[in-house]
């Protein structure tokens, strides 16, 4: 995981101080294959932000994502990050962060389509540091 997060930072550090250029970093879950490998849309996903919760997705979805990441408009989907994964597939990426699946302090974001599935993401938003 310190390679992952150097390469995140190194992103971000990259586009700190550019005004025409952002990122939109993406942490999927598990790759998880159905036996199509369908495409299950917006409705089916769940986005959290703090890298405190995870679960499986598909590639076919991952792609999808990401492909609207980069043709949406919205300023709050620039320079950030974002995990993305099935809602019925959610787990804690570590067992001290299972009190973040109860979505209090956490916001699991849903939607019905690609735009409200965006909505709730914050810009600039970093990782969760519990003490």
């Amino acid at each position: 995981m310190t390679n992952k997060r150097l390469g995140e930072l190194g992103v971000s550090d990259a586009f700190a101080k550019s005004a025409s250029s952002s990122y939109t970093i993406i942490r999927p879950g598990g790759l998880d294959e159905p036996k199509q490998n369908i495409i299950q849309g917006p409705s089916a996903l769940e986005i959290t932000q703090g890298d405190v919760l995870a679960g499986f997705v598909s590639r076919a979805d991952v792609a999808e994502v990401a492909v609207e990441m980069a043709l949406s408009k919205a300023s709050n989907v620039q320079n950030t990050a974002f995990e993305l994964y099935y809602q019925n597939k959610v787990v804690p990426v570590d067992g001290k962060y299972k009190k973040y699946l109860g979505g209090e302090e956490v916001d699991r974001l849903h939607g019905s389509t690609y735009e409200e599935l965006f909505k709730g993401i914050k810009s600039n938003f970093d990782y969760i540091v519990d003490a």
